[in-house]
């Protein structure tokens, strides 16, 4: 599997509920490549040492910065870490902590300081989980591959059978179906359901409590009968078609990648719709300070957010007036990072959008679960 750490929602609410005069976040994107680590250490070393210089001109207390800078130097010089990173890499820290996050996405490099963590950049994450499952599936071989924005690698998966021989050869006496069954084109209906029930079951363990799409790669016959006895529940309609047989693991990526890319956008776009369609009702709105409003009263129920946009402030958790910034700093915050961390501490949807998205350039954009 990739060296990826799954965020959940508690985790983030974990990590959004943070308070505190020293709270440094870190951004970097990685390679998951071990020889090619050391750019990524070069990186953070820099992104860190400028969150030391930032503690010292703003005159933090010189035991909390030594604390923050023994952390930081540990991660860098734990060579061992590095040798298993994914697509990108978060770290929060305080001087009594730090939590790291490799990411199956590559967010910008970048390092902030403040009496909170920035979150924004893990929005795409808590909207689509950054990878997918491919299950390239036909009667000659079963792959199970895991692909990430930048690689695609085979799984071995315990009792996944080779191919549709090998479930024959293994199926259990209760799964045999009688010998006058297994004749034709009605038997091998039979095997080939067989077959299909026995990779779901050597999936079970692997899928368990995950988001993550599954694509499938096979012919539209055998799609049909694997899609009647999948039991995960995020198994993806759109279906790579052909013979998987002929087709590398990196072009069968590649279209994967395609498809979540696709699936992702018809969800936003559905949203974006909502938010136009709402907009006469009181249902939706795109102004920031309504939003705000909204947002500490736990109504809205979806949140659109352009991840590269930010609005340094405060809300005010009472009223959830805005009060603007010239620049975020321990007494100011990324008001949008608030946005993001009150929708979801209300178990609200938070999805990401391009800053282009709305018709009248806002950056963000809320549904409401009910009118004010």
């Amino acid at each position: 599997m990739l060296h990826t750490d799954i965020l959940t929602a508690n985790e983030f609410i974990g990590i959004d509920a943070v308070r505190g005069d020293v709270c440094i976040s870190i951004y970097l994107p990685t390679t998951p490549v071990t020889r090619n680590t050391e750019g990524d250490r070069i990186l953070f070393k820099n992104l860190s040492n400028d969150a030391i210089e930032q503690l010292k001109s703003a005159k933090t207390n010189k035991r909390k910065v030594a604390l923050v800078e023994t952390q930081l130097t540990e991660l860098h010089e734990d060579q061992r870490y590095w040798a298993y990173l994914a697509d990108g890499l978060a770290v929060f820290v305080t001087p009594k902590e730090m939590r790291t996050f490799r990411l199956p996405i590559a967010p910008n490099a970048d390092v902030q300081v403040s009496d909170r963590f920035h979150v924004k950049p893990l929005v795409p994450l808590l909207a689509f989980p950054g990878t997918c499952f491919v299950l390239a599936l036909s009667q000659g071989a079963t792959r199970f591959i895991e692909v990430s924005s930048s690689l695609a690698q085979v799984v071995k998966v315990d009792g996944l059978p080779k191919n549709m021989s090998d479930a024959v050869k293994r199926q259990l006496p209760r799964d045999r179906a009688p010998a006058r069954r297994l004749q034709g084109g009605e038997g091998m209906k039979v095997l080939t359901g067989q077959y299909c029930r026995m990779i779901d079951r050597a999936l079970r363990p692997i899928l368990s409590g995950l988001n993550t799409p599954l694509i499938l790669a096979t012919v539209k016959e055998l799609a049909a009968i694997y899609q009647a006895h999948n039991s995960y529940p995020h198994l993806m309609p759109t279906v790579i078609t052909g013979n998987p047989e002929k087709r590398t693991e990196r072009k069968l990526a590649e279209e994967a990648r395609d498809i979540a890319a696709r699936y992702s956008r018809k969800v936003v776009s559905e949203r974006l719709r909502l938010v136009r369609d709402g907009a006469n009702n009181d249902l939706s709105s795109t102004d920031l300070a309504q939003i705000a409003r909204a947002a500490v009263r736990g109504q809205v129920g979806t949140l659109l957010i352009d991840v590269n946009a930010s609005c340094p402030g405060t809300i005010d958790p009472g009223s959830g007036r805005i009060a603007t910034a010239n620049r975020s700093s321990a007494t100011t915050y990324d008001v949008l990072d608030e946005l993001v961390g009150l929708t979801v501490r209300a178990r609200g949807e938070v999805l990401p959008m391009k800053g282009k998205a709305l018709a009248n350039g806002s950056s963000v954009a809320a549904i409401f679960r009910y009118r004010s």
